[in-house]
């Protein structure tokens, strides 16, 4: 470009008059250089750019779903921890609700033997309790249940008559049971692993029953029984 000639520029965007006239008064301020800026000014994202936008993103992401999924192992966690708890819950409500109402009443075996109000071993017991439903005839509110370790299940049992039947198969209450403990407290406060209410019909204070289950903690339940009955003054 000869002296004195004027230099040649292109035509500046609305707003920026200000800047267009330091570029156009720049020595190296070409037409070439003016569209090849006004290109990279439209450019987009290179392949570089791209790949390593794609790359957080996808980080992110693992992230994310990672989070969710222990999000969601720790919410079935919980709903199995609660449903387990409610289910021994009502365990407990069951035995202590038969215990609470045990009553002083002998009963006879299938073949016309006397059996005791309250028979317990280390692995179980039985016992005559008040409550039963009734049906509405002339079958009494009292019932013969027993509480019994079978098959690594604690099930409970109950007799369709109160003499001269004898206990049923059950329904299981808890399941997984690899050993079970039975104890007896008496008046005296004495604990012993075996209880017979002969002679006289006599009741445990309060019954001790300790499940060691399959890979987790024992479970041990303390139940009272019914209080004795009031006896009658001498005349």
């Amino acid at each position: 470009m000869g002296k004195g000639m004027t230099r040649p520029c292109v035509p500046a965007k609305a707003g920026t008059q200000s800047v267009h006239k330091r570029r156009c008064a720049s020595p190296l301020w070409t037409p070439a250089f003016a569209e090849e800026h006004e290109r990279g000014e439209q450019r987009g994202f290179t392949l570089v750019e791209m790949l390593v936008s794609l790359s957080i993103f996808a980080a992110i992401a693992a992230m994310g779903v990672g989070l969710l999924r222990s999000s969601v192992d720790t919410q079935d966690a919980v709903q199995q921890r609660l449903k387990g708890m409610s289910g021994l819950n009502r365990v407990r409500a069951v035995m202590a609700n038969d215990l609470a109402q045990a009553v002083q009443r002998s009963t006879r075996g299938p073949s016309g033997e006397a059996v005791p109000a309250f028979l317990g071993s280390s692995s179980g017991f039985a016992f005559v309790h008040a409550g039963a439903p009734s049906d509405g005839g002339v079958r009494p509110d009292v019932e013969r249940v027993g509480y019994v370790l079978v098959g690594g299940e604690w099930r409970r049992a109950t007799q369709p008559m109160l003499d001269g039947t004898a206990l049923s198969d059950g329904d299981r209450l808890v399941g997984e049971v690899a050993s079970v403990a039975v104890r007896y407290r008496d008046e005296r406060g004495n604990w012993s692993e075996s209880w017979t209410s002969d002679p006289g019909d006599c009741l445990p204070r309060a019954v001790e029953v300790r499940l060691t289950r399959s890979g987790r903690a024992p479970l041990t339940m303390l139940f009272l029984t019914a209080p004795a009955a009031a006896q009658a003054p001498a005349p």
